[in-house]
């Protein structure tokens, strides 16, 4: 079993067909992931705080319609946390502000106090893993490391996490608790004004994570594995909606690794040949998903034959 931590919301995405309107899209970036993980066939929980309302049994139907074990989550009666997305480019990503306060996201985060035998992995990120739950995220990964991998995308949202100083200082906290770390370019261009995308990588690597990866848009994806670069090109398609894409690459790598008994205590750190199949997977699996519109994740079967084409 995967076990995805974050949260659970509506996304208000613009209707490019009429004006000051909007499509209510079910979302959150760790949802995403565990959906994404669903999809293609991996065991999963979620573990989130939702809201007993309309959109919230919509959240939950969402979970458990692809095969997503719920479990975990903390039903809340105070209402859904909302996003009001501004669409952005294959290049720069879309944007986000959140409405979080006095809804079911705002309360203790319901992380097991001994950690379940059956989790072998656990994977954290988005505002979740650093704004007011940061501190019990940063203990559960800590806990987690001991008996399962982890993995970790801070998928920053500037709107809800402001302070870059006190941010920064969390995710690479954060970071060296890991073993698998995923960013997005945007991420650390804000993390790190004027960095270079390698310089973060080659440090992020050095705090512990046996490699780290960048995702770049329509250049693809960079990670960094024992002191070396991989480099794999984004496949050719025409985009119709950003939204979700990272969130796809991100379920799908740890699909692959999963299917390479590369998760779980006595995994070991991956090669160099290991590392370029899962990226490739994980690419395709986030081209597909750029040319549909809102967060809409591939199949297995899907990815299979975009990777076969």
């Amino acid at each position: 079993m995967i076990l995805i931590s974050g949260e659970a919301l509506i996304d208000l995405i613009p209707d490019p067909d009429k004006d000051n309107a909007y499509d209510a899209v079910l979302g959150g970036s760790p949802y995403n992931v565990a959906i994404g993980l669903g999809r293609l066939g991996v065991a999963t929980a979620f573990l989130s705080r939702i809201s007993n309302d309309g959109n919230g049994e919509a959240l939950a139907a969402g979970l458990t319609d692809n095969g997503v074990d719920i479990a975990p989550v903390v039903r809340d009666p105070r209402p859904t946390v909302l996003a009001f997305v501004m669409r952005g480019t294959a290049k720069t990503g879309s944007r986000y502000s959140f409405y979080l306060d006095g809804t079911a996201y705002d309360g203790p985060w319901p992380f097991p106090k001994t950690w379940p035998a059956e989790t072998k992995h656990l994977h954290v990120g988005s505002f979740s893993a650093v704004e007011r739950h940061g501190e019990s995220v940063a203990s559960a990964m800590k806990a987690a490391g001991g008996s399962a991998t982890v993995s970790y995308d801070p998928n920053i949202r500037p709107f809800v996490t402001p302070d870059r100083e006190s941010v920064g200082r969390l995710v690479e906290r954060q970071a060296a608790l890991a073993h698998v770390v995923k960013a997005s370019e945007e991420d650390l261009e804000w993390l790190y004004p004027g960095r270079p995308v390698e310089q973060s990588l080659a440090q992020w690597a050095a705090m512990g994570p046996r490699f780290c990866v960048a995702t770049l848009g329509e250049r693809g994806a960079l990670a960094f594995l024992g002191g070396e670069t991989i480099a794999i090109p984004a496949p050719k398609i025409d985009v119709v909606d950003t939204v979700g894409a990272g969130d796809s690459f991100m379920s799908a790598l740890l699909s692959a690794m999963d299917r390479d008994s590369a998760l779980g205590a006595g995994s070991a750190a991956p090669d160099r040949a290991a590392l370029e199949r899962w990226l490739r997977f994980a690419a395709a699996a986030s081209a597909i998903t750029c040319t549909r519109k809102g967060s809409n994740p591939p199949t297995r079967a899907e990815v299979e034959a975009a990777l076969r084409s």
